[in-house]
């Protein structure tokens, strides 16, 4: 009954303090009211390089260290933990997450309240040293347990580390059929899971920080972009999706890649954005409230 964190390692040993005192603070929280056990599961996807086991004599006892034989990505590495994970809930955190010290507990709360297969958590997104909610309210968060924003407008979650998921409900397909494209694997995850139908709830507490640096954007969304092209094709192979859901996707793929790199005059751009943003809303609420 209790949860694995499965933490991809990548030459993160400037990480690991920050990681140690975060993971012991909740760990702390969580105990005072949970018997259930938590391990920390961490995978060297960097092989050659040492994790430096004082930055984590915090959580000393609960954690592990599983060794990739090279470097595999973001995706099997996580594959990887989860299959050595011995608990029912799984939590995959990125080594560079900030979390609140009550993530554990709210969101095994949550889980347990709800018997359900995820819970999502809200968080913020921080950029210039601003923060701004990821899900403005309720209502966003409570529609991220549907399909339709992810048809519409793209991944809405920020980061697995979001979300405690049940070990059970992750789909095979996700475990065997390897994404080897780095940065989306996890939109890849949550459209398998919308398309075995699992039950999905949300927290409104605010849980997690993702920190946007600004940089390398260009390349950085270059590679997502193309990283999404083979999340299709993974999909079309997986089935459970709606063609046309699926179309769509890759069509708002050539929308964002012309609106970031093709479309030169500032103000044709804005104007395509608008126009784009409008068919968006309109397949969102075609998905939503239609069922189309």
């Amino acid at each position: 009954m209790g949860v694995s964190v499965i933490i991809p390692y990548y030459h993160g040993n400037k990480y690991l303090e920050n990681l140690s005192k975060v993971l012991a603070d909740n760990i702390k929280e969580y105990e005072k009211k949970f018997d259930e056990k938590i391990e920390i599961l961490f995978i060297n996807d960097s092989p050659g390089d040492v994790l430096e086991k004082e930055f984590l004599k915090e959580i000393s006892g609960y954690y592990r260290i599983i060794e990739n034989d090279k470097n595999y990505g973001i995706h099997k590495t996580r594959v990887n933990g989860i299959c050595e994970a011995s608990q029912e809930y799984i939590w995959m955190l990125d080594q560079d997450d900030i979390v609140s010290e009550r993530w554990l507990l709210s969101q095994f709360e949550c889980i347990q309240k709800y018997k359900t297969d995820m819970v999502i958590a809200n968080g913020k997104r921080q950029i210039s040293g601003k923060d701004y909610p990821i899900f403005k309210n309720d209502k966003t968060l409570k529609d991220a347990t549907t399909i339709a924003p992810y048809v519409a407008f793209g991944n809405v979650i920020a980061s697995p580390g979001q979300c405690l998921i049940r070990k059970s409900a992750i789909p095979v397909f996700w475990m065997e059929n390897i994404l080897w494209e780095n940065c989306a694997d996890d939109m890849y995850l949550w459209m398998l899971m919308f398309g075995e139908k699992l039950n999905i709830s949300y927290n409104p507490e605010c849980l997690y920080t993702h920190v946007s640096t600004g940089e390398n954007f260009s390349s950085n969304e270059k590679q997502t972009i193309y990283s999404e092209y083979k999340v299709i094709d993974l999909l079309r192979k997986a089935g459970g999706i709606k063609e046309w859901y699926l179309r769509f996707y890759a069509e708002r793929l050539k929308i964002r890649n012309r609106y970031f790199f093709e479309i030169k005059k500032k103000w044709l751009s804005q104007i395509y954005y608008v126009v784009t943003e409008i068919i968006k809303i309109l397949v969102f609420w075609l998905v939503k409230y239609f069922k189309i």
